[in-house]
């Protein structure tokens, strides 16, 4: 009898995870295509356009050929396929009919050829100078790598190189000055199936960071894939985005860098990296379907569909939120990030094309 009983529950605790598990993946949801206004895909050579941070001028700097330590055998004969290469591109809002252009990367102690860029995070000093970190997968693991942009030359010089056992699977970052950071463990295991076991149990292991300029410091973990990263404009507040939750926290900072947890939104689809509009409100590039989603991480040419939503922010709180632009996976395929400057966005996706949309209307 106790043995049945036990065998009924167990069951009962399956068919639960079953039913959540096949929720979550949103296999009833659709996504309806809208822009701000008209769009075009921007010509370029890169795999993908992972990341991107706009400077006030306009120009704006954009990650490239990302390789993630849990990419699939496809993923990989993805990138040899199209040569895949390493790359932090520029583009410039003011003339976007240029396209992109590739930015050259100068210093000795930095090998090109192993450089696997993900999340990019930059800062801009009282003189002009701007500081640029840069997720980095190569061979070796995980580094942050530290550059000086000179717009002038169209170049990135290379300054050094962070590599700790805190740095261990990690997807952005966030400069809060030019030698102090933070930065996201997205999760613990680097292999497919475990990290996809990670994920769907969930385990929990993605955790937040900060590097003060001489130690490394946990600012909070039990994270589900901890992901994109952003301070506000007065640095007050940190910003940071949970997919598989979608969940969007804000945290207070203290004088000393250290965070405290102050909101806890539920923005309803799978949120990567944010961006700050002029007003101070975020942009996040969104995976709307997960299982979709998952079906483009194994192989890139399935297509995936896109989102970008704004969060309306007061004060380091989300007062609204609205959608900026979907796509039901026939243009753009796994949008990630978006940037929003006076009446034009760019949005960029992991593994797939870049889009430019002149903005007419947004909310």
């Amino acid at each position: 009898m106790i043995k049945k009983a036990i065998a009924v529950v167990v069951g009962i605790i399956i068919i639960q995870f079953i039913v959540k598990t096949l929720h979550s993946m949103e296999f009833l949801k659709y996504v309806y295509n809208h822009t701000p206004g008209p769009c075009r895909i921007v010509p370029g050579q890169g795999i993908g356009y992972e990341d991107m941070e706009t400077l006030p001028n306009g120009l704006t700097l954009i990650t490239s050929g990302i390789v993630m330590p849990t990419a699939s055998p496809k993923v990989h004969a993805y990138h040899k396929k199209h040569n895949r290469r390493g790359r932090i591109y520029l583009f410039d809002f003011n003339q976007p009919d240029k396209g992109i252009e590739e930015l050259t990367i100068v210093g000795d102690q930095f090998n090109q050829s192993d450089f696997g860029p993900h999340g990019i995070s930059l800062w801009k000093d009282n003189k002009g100078k701007v500081t640029v970190m840069v997720v980095n997968h190569d061979s070796t693991g995980d580094t942050l790598e530290k550059f000086v942009f000179m717009a002038k030359d169209k170049q990135l010089k290379h300054v050094h190189t962070y590599r700790d056992p805190s740095i261990h699977f990690v997807n952005d970052v966030a400069m809060d000055s030019e030698n102090s950071f933070y930065f996201t463990n997205y999760a613990y295991y680097k292999s497919g199936f475990l990290h996809l076991l990670e994920t769907i149990i969930p385990l929990a292991y993605g955790n937040l960071m900060y590097y003060d300029g001489k130690a490394y410091h946990k600012q909070y973990d039990g994270f589900i894939t901890t992901n994109g990263l952003m301070l506000s404009r007065d640095q007050k507040y940190l910003y940071m985005a949970e997919p598989v939750t979608k969940k969007f926290y804000t945290f207070t900072r203290q004088k000393n860098g250290t965070v405290k947890r102050y909101q806890e939104f539920n923005v309803k689809t799978a949120i990567d990296n944010p961006t700050l509009d002029k007003d101070g409100n975020v942009l996040v590039g969104s995976h709307p379907i997960l299982w979709q989603l998952m079906g483009h991480f194994d192989n890139p040419e399935t297509p995936a569909p896109s989102q970008v939503i704004k969060l309306h922010m007061k004060d380091g709180m989300v007062t609204k939120m609205t959608e900026v632009f979907s796509d039901d996976g026939h243009t753009l395929y796994r949008s990630s990030v978006a940037s929003l400057y006076k009446d034009a966005m760019l949005v960029g996706t992991v593994l797939h094309k870049l889009m430019y949309c002149e903005v007419r209307w947004i909310d």
